[in-house]
């Protein structure tokens, strides 16, 4: 029995009129023991010393549908993985009058999924993607409750401290990431007279698989152990979960498995020996070839554990970890790669090598996704080629042909003496499939099986050859959108996905200045460029990233005269002062500054001379002399 159901056993019958006369005469503290439960009571306070009044409830209207993008963007792995939960748990709740919902820690709704009977009262109390729930804004409420106390929460009618609010009933359970800080919310609202008393459990068990898969989502390049004491709970949520590196050293425990391990050192850098009577080497050797086994606590506790989130067969884990431990990357990035993000996005491609897990890689086009994956190919000593497929330059109808190949006169027009495929050209190499997100859905099923089975037969051949290929794929696009339109299949992007980064784009990059000084030194050795020629670049969006810059430092140099290239070459090329980034902060410089800092850079360069500044610059004299004179220096 749950703490809710027993302290409802608990209360005296009395009427919710009787009880609400006390928070509408705003008396709260005066409610005799044991007619109202003890959450409500301090919640309605809470409200009070808020200043709410329980009869004039504000109007707070849901945030803009831009800040609602940017905090979906913002959480983009926790929002996908809460999204479908939210959808699998509305299809368990029976019965209609029902809205899921998924919010975050400051109970502002990201994610809401109701049946018909439920949009009208919905919207008439705006239970709707963006609205915010928090107690100080809109009373007691189960998601508020569970925002501020961290703990679950069930608010029945009544006990809501708004009268628009008592036609529902709301159950909430918090949902925590590994180092226990509060990452959302799952609710369940229905109307009052609909409550079911398993919508509870339905509510903490998709908290539980919540918490569990972003624990699987962000800890996926180490080794995760799963275990509980009794063999028929180490596949439930009730398993404790534990993240090791390929030391054997401790990265992260979840609620569970912190639980089961009270009182021993199951905290971040401590090794499994410490925790548990087996060296992490032994402990591999016994385990590998089945996938499970047992360990037993420094107190005598034994569990039974299975080696989990893994996307290959656990006879590859104790090779895997043996190459690891041989592994030593030698081989530098044949890029600029100074920003912590990139340099995080090398590291991870480089530690899934000895896993042969497909890593798959995202980024705005032209960020660099294929120089990533030509490194990743060539720190792996692979054998084989590095085969590069634009899955969207390959014909529909010609795309499976060309990807698993065909024997002698499989089809009409067919090459004769046949072809080997994209796949079996990449064997003992890397396949690099680039635009992942628009393969077509027929060819995607195959894709899955050649995935699953490591297999491949060709068109017109009744045999099946083996082939041994390291996959990198990689999407410009939101392939999670593609999923939810049925464009892309669910099973294959979780199959892709071993291990996931990004690549930041180019106008994020916090080493922009040797991006472009060394794109210039590829292109003119001979060729230098003014720092407040690059200031100018820094400034423009570069949707392009790369490629666009590259092509834009070409025609700066055709317009440059000399071996320097100077800001009027690049405000010819960008066309003129480029506006500031997003990211720029209008508090502290605006468009018009840039242009005068420009301006004074330049010609205090020039020695004071306002003709060679004007014509540097591509501007008037005028603007010169207008932008000395409001500096002081006229």
């Amino acid at each position: 029995m749950s703490p809710h159901e027993q302290e409802q056993r608990r209360l005296v019958p009395v009427s919710e009129h009787q009880v609400r006369e006390y928070l509408l005469s705003k008396q709260v503290r005066e409610i005799p023991e044991g007619w109202i439960r003890s959450e409500v009571r301090d919640s309605w306070q809470r409200c009070l010393d808020g200043g709410l009044d329980p009869e004039a409830p504000p109007d707070v209207p849901p945030i803009p549908a831009s800040d609602l993008r940017e905090l979906r963007e913002q959480q983009a792995d926790l929002y996908a993985i809460a999204k479908m939960e939210v959808r699998n748990l509305y299809s368990q709740i029976a019965g209609s009058n029902f809205m899921v919902a998924f919010a975050t820690p400051s109970a502002i709704i990201l994610e809401t999924v109701a049946d018909s009977s439920f949009l009208r009262l919905a919207r008439r109390t705006r239970i709707i993607p963006g609205s915010l729930w928090q107690e100080t804004a809109r009373g007691t409420n189960a998601l508020g409750c569970v925002s501020f106390t961290q703990g679950a929460s069930v608010v029945h009618a009544s006990e809501h401290f708004f009268g628009d609010n008592c036609t529902l009933t709301c159950v909430a359970s918090p949902v925590f990431d590994h180092n226990d800080r509060l990452i959302g919310v799952v609710d369940a609202s229905s109307d009052c007279h609909a409550r079911q008393v398993h919508t509870v459990a339905l509510i903490r068990m998709a908290a539980l698989h919540i918490e569990a898969e972003i624990f699987r989502h962000k800890l996926s390049r180490h080794l995760i152990i799963q275990f509980h004491n009794r063999q028929e709970f180490v596949h439930t949520l009730e398993a404790g979960l534990i993240a090791l590196d390929w030391e054997g050293n401790v990265v992260a425990a979840n609620r569970q498995a912190r639980f089961f391990l009270q009182d021993l050192p199951v905290s971040r850098g401590q090794p499994l020996e410490a925790v548990f009577r087996k060296s992490f080497d032994r402990f591999l050797a016994e385990t590998a070839a089945a996938g499970s086994g047992q360990l037993t606590d420094h107190k005598g506790s034994t569990y039974n554990v299975l080696l989990s989130n893994l996307p290959y067969s656990p006879v590859t884990i104790r090779g895997a970890y043996l190459e690891k431990k041989r592994h030593e990357v030698s081989l530098p990035p044949a890029f600029v790669c100074e920003d912590p993000r990139v340099l995080d996005a090398i590291r991870i491609g480089e530690e899934a090598i000895p896993w042969k897990i497909p890593i798959f890689i995202r980024g705005e086009t032209g960020c660099g996704k294929e120089l990533l994956a030509r490194h990743v190919h060539a720190v792996s000593g692979r054998k084989g080629k590095f085969v590069a497929v634009n899955c969207t330059a390959l014909p529909e109808t010609l795309i499976e042909s060309e990807f698993f190949g065909y024997r002698d006169g499989a089809f009409t027009g067919s090459r004769r003496g046949g072809a080997r495929g994209l796949i079996r050209d990449a064997d003992q190499g890397t396949l690099f499939l680039d635009e992942i997100g628009d393969m077509p859905v027929t060819l995607q099923a195959r894709l899955l099986r050649f995935l699953d089975q490591g297999t491949v037969r060709a068109l017109g051949c009744s045999t099946e050859e083996k082939v041994d290929v390291q996959i990198l794929a990689a999407t410009n696009c939101a392939i999670e959108e593609a999923v939810e339109v049925k464009r892309f299949r669910s099973d294959l992007l979780y199959r892709i996905r071993g291990v996931e980064v990004t690549l930041p784009p180019l106008r994020e990059r916090t080493d922009f200045v040797l991006v472009v000084k060394t794109v210039l030194q590829a292109l003119a050795p001979d060729c230098s460029i003014s720092d407040e020629a690059i200031a100018v670049l820094k400034q423009h969006r570069w949707p392009g990233n790369f490629r666009e810059l590259k092509y834009s430092l070409v025609r700066m140099l055709i317009a440059a005269k000399s071996s320097l290239l100077l800001p009027s070459h690049a405000l010819s090329v960008l066309g003129t002062f480029p506006a500031p980034r997003e990211t720029w902060n209008p508090a502290k410089s605006n468009l018009k500054e840039s242009q005068g800092k420009l301006i004074i850079e330049t010609y205090q360069r020039c020695h004071g001379n306002v003709v060679h500044t004007a014509r540097e610059l591509s501007v008037s004299r005028n603007t010169v002399y207008r932008e000395l004179r409001r500096s002081g220096l006229r």
